[in-house]
């Protein structure tokens, strides 16, 4: 059954994302003309935004989908949610997993195409000039482990996520229920300034890293970052410590965003 519910989700979603992608891509590709054309005064502003709008996918597409999780779970479709002859934390589960999954590709071809794309627009007209700032940075960021940071940094992102979508579920219930969609935002709020925190916190607290320096760069270290960051001096650490913080938040949240829609949702 849960195969099923994924199905439905991407058959469900599929059209508007598309869409809102297709929109994205056209207008931001559009804006790489004049860097194609080398257009004076105009090259750079376009530039600028098209960078801009192929970011934006990072942001636009898990808002949408947070907005339909709530819409079916808890909006008018969400009657028709609940009436499936299913448990409620099989739903649950395909609906965050479908979420967290989109959210990771999009976010991935959203940054990935704000690199690539501008890249390749420039190469048409000076390709040296590229050529020669890839080599430079090829060389300042050569001794950086980039593979682990941003594996780091994606799995962080999809499981902040899926915590959202859970702060969702639990703005839904008990006084902040009472509220209608303003509790929900009060829990999104909350949890925003709960994984911030707990992520500085996590950061200089828990002996955990990725080295960054020395013939051992790239391999996690059981140490702490310390505070030499602040005193302009290089950390030979870079600290990790809040990814496990978050995946244990993580699995709080998604134990009680369950336990939440099987014990507490009610359809009158």
């Amino acid at each position: 059954m849960f195969g099923k519910l994924f199905k439905h989700e991407f058959l469900a979603t599929w059209r508007t994302l598309a869409t809102v992608a297709g929109v994205i891509y056209l207008v931001s590709c559009t804006l790489l003309l004049p860097v194609v054309f080398n257009v004076p005064l105009f090259g750079s502003g376009a530039l600028v935004l098209a960078l801009i709008g192929f970011a934006s996918l990072t942001a636009v597409v898990p808002i949408l989908l947070a907005i339909h999780y709530w819409r079916t779970m808890y909006g008018g479709p969400g009657y028709l949610t609940h009436s499936l002859p299913v448990r409620g934390g099989v739903i649950y589960a395909a609906k965050v997993t479908y979420a967290a999954l989109t959210t990771l590709v999009a976010s991935v071809v959203g940054l990935g195409s704000a690199f690539a794309l501008p890249v390749l627009a420039f190469r048409i007209h000076s390709a040296g000039f590229v050529d020669e700032v890839w080599t430079g940075l090829k060389t300042q960021l050569g001794t950086i482990p980039l593979a682990p940071m941003l594996a780091a940094l994606l799995a962080y992102y999809a499981v902040e996520y899926v915590i959202y979508l859970s702060a969702i579920t639990i703005g839904t219930r008990g006084a902040l229920g009472r509220l209608g969609a303003g509790g929900v935002v009060i829990a999104l709020v909350a949890t925003y300034f709960l994984l911030q925190l707990t992520a500085a916190i996590a950061l200089f607290v828990i002996p955990l890293g990725l080295r960054i320096t020395g013939p051992h760069i790239g391999s996690v270290a059981w140490e702490f970052m310390g505070l030499d960051v602040f005193s302009g001096t290089q950390p030979t650490v870079i600290g990790i410590g809040w990814l496990p913080v978050v995946v244990i938040i993580a699995i709080v949240a998604v134990v009680i965003a369950i336990r939440s829609v099987e014990r507490h949702t009610s359809l009158v």
